[in-house]
């Protein structure tokens, strides 16, 4: 049975959840991932203007990683229509546990994390190209809020 569970610095699992963040944006140099993550996990604002980060796992029966989603809160988004507003900056399953509610639980407890911070919407992005996680976002209830020159944006009501 899957668990989640926030990720913090001093956790056993951080190569695990580099890997994941590699093998979602693999484009991206590995350095700079592995350098974003250590800010993550220490809640260091470092992208745009976001309040904050966490990060929370999915956690496997054997205590390995199998997914993360990464969740900012920023103090407001033009398309949204509350503030502040969760974001989703990233979300990742593993191929073998896709399908499985896995993806699902990640953003649940995001959503849960979402409100426990005055969070009563929560967006996120996709990638133009992306359309696995664009019918994902869409099954779990998020709508289509506008297209950008590289990404789809999406909200939904907590």
């Amino acid at each position: 049975m899957i668990q989640y569970r926030m990720l913090k610095k001093d956790d056993m699992q951080i190569e695990e959840y580099h890997r994941m963040r590699h093998t979602l944006w693999p484009r991206h140099e590995e350095r700079e991932l592995y350098d974003e993550m250590l800010k993550i996990l220490e809640n260091i604002p470092f992208y745009k203007n976001e309040l904050s980060w966490t990060v929370f796992a999915a956690v496997r029966e054997d205590g390995s990683l199998g997914g993360f989603i990464e969740i900012t809160v920023y103090p407001e988004l033009h398309f949204c229509s509350t503030k502040p507003v969760a974001f989703i900056e990233g979300w990742y399953v593993d191929e073998d546990l896709r399908r499985r509610g896995v993806g699902k639980g990640l953003v649940e407890t995001a959503k849960k994390w979402a409100l426990e911070n005055k969070c009563t919407e929560i967006a996120s992005d996709v990638e133009l190209h992306n359309q696995v996680s664009q019918l994902a976002h869409q099954a779990l209830g998020f709508i289509k809020s506008h297209k950008g020159s590289t990404c789809i944006y999406y909200k939904r009501e907590i």
